[in-house]
């Protein structure tokens, strides 16, 4: 099932994990209880104390600082301390591990942990506590197999609710889904081009320079390419529905957003992370998984050649990656999206991994849009040879016993990250979902939906997490400008008018020299707000399935921010372009170009200083237009009526 019309209900839940989680868990099981064998054996057969404590350490992390600890002595207070800081130790490298991919780092201090008990000399173990170490194991695994069973029968029970749910919000969906599509031939609002002008300001400077950027770390959720990617998303889906008759400034931002992913402190990162977490020396961070970088900027090319057909990037070595050591990584939109399928069909979970070892659905459904965008491009077949297998394993793999995508799931241990993050990582699947599986984004949204207000009809503050994604600081910025990004996709007027509105309370619009942007949000979280603004119902999915052409008239060679655009269409049918232009640095004259016009054909104009023109040999005409607030300009052939 696949239809736009449709809600695809919840797999039954007759599992606690999908087939190829349950063997990554199994094989984690398996070295847990070799550990366990292994300790047991130094703790019966060696006659070292060390040796013994040691086998200890291994069986427990930081087991062996138990061996003589005790709470009625100083010294056994010590020990008690020192085990509490060696699995404070370990959970703190979970956390790295996760955060920077660096899978070293938790087996590491575990071992490094037990070495450094077995090497303090003490004297032997303590009565009692081999016995107490084993008495604790059972318990712990005896609660956690309870624990297991009865979320097994929680979630048993709580699908079938759901499912029941998701029946009965079926039969109401056009009072759920309530925008229109957008109109043909929509125009911004002035606040909209000053929301606008943010991502401009920083799209338009040389491609080496990053002003305006927040430098936060390199390798989570405040990475720099993260803020490149959505910038160059929202004004993509910008171009596209207010102005796909522009050329000039908006095609040359997404062109130098792209260009800056090429820049080698954009993707530095990989080194590190391809051998701390790959064990592989190899900077070129499209050579193996890493769809954070490879989906990511394959999308943002296939959205700036469905907005702009320009296939600049489809060049062969049109994104080289230069290595300060010489070396450089030739690639193409064709060879990302190649090494995408590439890595889909090695890939255990099917869906191929972010940092190493970490899958993430959110990120796989963006990889996977740049190659459904693409077929639709070039009329080919990619994404329809993986988009069962895609669809099979997301909902067996990574949905979680209440029927929500897990944020991720590794690829070494099969144990997922439990659900987090408030409205935010659930939302934002449903955007890109709505372009691949309509009835899957359906389905999660619904689920989603009932969360975000309370018995009185209110949006639910803490359902949309404090902390801003896209630089850690205190705000919901972020999170409210998801949630508005998949509402807006999905034609949920309610909670996208709801989100808006909180979001303004909470993160006020400040406007400095014509430019609009929120002191609390991070610049991640403008990309995102750009593109719910810029978005209606099934706006992204009609651009990834239906390219805009590039025929007609089109605006060229203006000067920004002169000269601002708030519409620009035209009809390839009669020949007319329609505009809408205001002046970014006041009233006055401004000239600029157009193209795509019927060579030596006269235009008849409007809002221009002249009303007539006849186009040049190459179908180009050059106009002065007085600008005076909202200034409409309009060329049709001569002939026309």
């Amino acid at each position: 099932m696949n239809s736009i019309n449709s809600v695809a209900p919840l797999p039954p839940y007759t599992r606690l994990f999908g087939p190829v989680t349950n063997g990554k868990i199994f094989r984690l099981l398996k070295l847990y209880l070799l550990l366990v064998t292994v300790g047991s054996a130094l703790l019966l057969v060696a006659h070292q104390d060390a040796l013994q404590i040691f086998g200890l350490g291994l069986m427990v992390p930081g087991g062996g600082f138990l061996a003589h600890a005790d709470i009625c002595t100083g010294s056994g207070i010590a020990h008690i301390a020192a085990w509490l800081c060696s699995v404070s130790a370990l959970a703190l490298a979970l956390l790295i591990w996760f955060g920077t991919g660096n899978v070293l780092l938790p087996p590491l201090v575990w071992l490094g942990s037990a070495l450094w008990a077995a090497s303090m000399g003490h004297g032997a173990i303590q009565p009692g506590v081999v016995y107490n170490v084993y008495r604790m194991l059972a318990l712990l695994a005896a609660a956690l197999c309870l624990s297991m069973l009865a979320w097994f029968v929680f979630a048993g029970r709580q699908r079938r609710i759901d499912n029941e749910y998701l029946v009965r919000q079926t039969a109401r969906l056009d009072t759920i889904f309530t925008a229109h599509s957008p109109s043909q031939k929509p125009e911004m609002s002035l606040e909209h081009l000053q929301r606008v002008r943010f991502a401009l300001d920083r799209a338009l400077q040389p491609v080496d320079e990053f002003s305006g950027f927040e430098q936060r770390d390199q390798f989570q959720t405040a990475a720099l390419r993260y803020q490149v990617n959505f910038l160059a998303y929202g004004i993509a889906v910008t171009q596209a529905r207010f102005t796909p008759a522009l050329g000039g400034y908006m095609s040359d931002a997404q062109s130098k957003l792209l260009h800056k992913q090429t820049q080698h402190r954009t993707w530095a990162y990989w080194s590190l992370e391809n051998l701390w977490g790959n064990l592989r020396w190899n900077p070129d961070p499209t050579a193996r998984e890493n769809i954070m970088f490879t989906g990511f900027a394959a999308l943002q090319m296939a959205l700036f050649q469905a907005s702009t057909e320009s296939q600049e990037f489809s060049k062969t070595a049109a994104f080289t990656l230069a290595h300060p050591n010489g070396r450089r990584y030739e690639h193409s939109f064709e060879s990302l999206l190649a090494n995408l399928e590439k890595e889909y069909e090695r890939a255990p979970f099917y869906l191929m991994a972010c940092e190493p070892n970490w899958v993430y659905p959110l990120c796989n459904t963006m990889g996977a849009t740049a190659l459904c965008a693409h077929d639709a491009q070039y009329g080919q077949a990619k994404w329809a040879r993986h988009a069962p297998q895609f669809r099979r394993h997301l909902d067996a793999e990574f949905l979680d016993g209440k029927g929500r995508y897990v944020p991720c799931r590794s690829t070494y241990t099969g144990l997922a990250l439990p659900a987090m993050g408030g409205a935010m990582p659930l939302a934002m699947p449903c955007y890109f979902l709505n372009a691949l599986a309509p009835d899957l984004a359906r389905r999660q949204w619904l689920l989603l939906r009932r969360q975000l207000f309370d018995s009185h009809g209110r949006l639910r503050r803490n359902a949309f997490w404090p902390i801003d994604t896209g630089n850690y600081g205190f705000s919901r910025g972020s999170a409210y400008a998801a949630a508005a990004l998949a509402a807006a996709e999905l034609g949920d007027a309610c909670v996208y008018q709801n989100c808006m509105d909180a979001l303004e309370h909470s993160c006020p619009t400040i406007l400095e020299h014509g430019v609009a942007h929120r002191s609390k949000a991070s610049v991640w979280a403008h990309g995102v707000e750009l593109m719910a603004l810029s978005g209606g119902r099934n706006s992204f999915r009609d651009l990834i399935s239906n390219p805009l052409p590039s025929k007609g008239p089109r605006l060229e060679n203006l000067s920004y921010p002169d000269v601002l655009v708030a519409a620009a269409h035209s009809d390839d049918a009669s020949g007319s372009l329609q505009a809408v232009l205001y002046g970014g640095a006041g009233d006055g004259v401004q000239s600029l170009g157009v193209s795509g016009l019927r060579p030596l054909a006269a235009y008849r104009v409007t809002g221009a200083s002249l009303t007539q023109v006849l186009a040049d040999d190459m179908g180009q005409v050059r106009l002065q237009v007085p600008l005076a607030g909202r200034t409409c300009l309009t060329l049709e052939p001569a002939g026309a009526l």
